[in-house]
């Protein structure tokens, strides 16, 4: 009697080690099938394994179908749930929002592409930050930075990345913003196309020609007050006053390369746009 229930003790104890490491398994597995993409959804299979480093103070990012602050009326890119950073304090608050490990062997180039809302308040907007890493323990490295005031759902596209990275993160610091909204992380190995990014980003402005050279010509059912023009890290470098429907600003002076192009209309909407200057 005593021989069986050692026995089954040993067996208890073997099962026990053996559900741990399958569970602490489960729990770090290594996403490797691309492309990926979060939604935030309730259903999202990744949703549950992002987690958050809190740089200053302990503001969490939630996941949310209606905005904090400001953004009344907005609905989600992917599905009804988004990710949203508050901005409710008047603290500086910052805070990572971390993505699951990956597992990118398979991807030679890979790009990450996601949808973004951070209107101004008394014309301040939040600083949001995009960063991947190479391990658990390695350093953060940015990979992208700004400021610009997006009132509307803005498509960053194909920002290429250096292969095997294992994390990446979205942070946010709150400079006395609406809240900021982020949806429809994608990581991926090829470029998104010119009809997903047409459809996804949503703007009563039109711009025309992209690329640029000299002029950039602008039409919109609502009058324009002004035209602001940031470059790649988000500084605004030019302003032209409009106070028009349609007409063209001059943009000979720029350098080759991206520029977001934000026209905000007599409604306060801001209207985002990447113009590529030749």
């Amino acid at each position: 009697m005593e021989a069986n229930l050692f026995f089954k003790i040993v067996v208890n104890r073997q099962f026990l080690v053996f559900l741990l490491v399958f569970l602490s398994m489960g729990f770090n597995a290594q996403i490797s099938i691309f492309p990926w993409r979060e939604t935030f959804e309730d259903n999202s299979p990744t949703r549950a394994s992002w987690t958050q480093i809190h740089e200053t103070n302990n503001v969490d990012w939630t996941f949310v179908s209606a905005a904090t602050t400001g953004s009344t009326g907005v609905v989600a890119f992917d599905g009804v749930k988004f990710a949203n950073f508050p901005a409710n304090t008047s603290s500086a608050d910052k805070t990572k929002l971390v993505s699951p490990p990956f597992n990118t062997a398979s991807l030679t180039s890979p790009k990450i592409s996601f949808r973004l809302i951070n209107p101004q308040l008394n014309g301040n907007a939040n600083w949001v930050r995009i960063y991947y890493r190479m391990s658990a323990t390695d350093p953060w490295i940015t990979l992208l930075g700004f400021q610009p005031p997006f009132a509307s759902w803005y498509l960053f596209a194909n920002i290429g990345m250096p292969p095997n990275i294992y994390q990446i993160a979205i942070e946010c610091e709150s400079t006395q913003g609406y809240s900021t909204l982020i949806d429809g992380v994608t990581i991926s190995n090829a470029d998104l196309s010119t009809h997903d990014i047409l459809k996804l980003v949503k703007t009563s402005v039109k711009y025309y020609p992209n690329p640029a050279k000299e002029v950039l010509n602008y039409t919109s059912d609502e009058k324009i007050h002004e035209i602001n023009i940031y470059d790649a890290a988000g500084k605004k470098i030019q302003t032209s006053r409009v106070d028009s429907n349609n007409g063209n600003i001059n943009v000979a002076a720029l350098s080759k390369g991206m520029y977001i192009i934000s026209g905000k209309t007599e409604k306060g909407n801001t209207e985002p746009f990447k113009m590529i200057k030749k």
